[in-house]
């Protein structure tokens, strides 16, 4: 049952982690994109634009990457187990 969806999946961990971390560092620029809003009251159209589609980016790379790890993890739980039943 693993053998199939293998080719399906990310090659490792390490991939998720940069999705990971790709979308973290995209909230983390929104937010500090929004200080500078308040030191330069004419950026805030431009902002008011950006924010949304920003967040919405950064949280599906965090949600992906979350996902891909956790079916990783099951996938490689299930490997586990079969080896364990071919060793009995």
């Amino acid at each position: 049952m693993t053998e199939k969806y293998k080719i399906e999946l990310l090659p490792d961990a390490e991939t998720c982690y940069r999705y990971l971390q790709a979308g973290f560092s995209i909230i983390i620029l929104t937010f500090l994109a929004g200080l500078l809003v308040f030191a330069v009251p004419e950026l805030i159209p431009i902002y008011e634009v950006i924010v949304m589609p920003a967040l919405f980016v950064g949280l599906g790379l965090l949600l992906y990457s979350v996902g891909t790890h956790l079916h990783i993890m099951h996938l490689n739980m299930l490997e586990m187990r079969e080896e364990d039943d071919g060793h009995s």
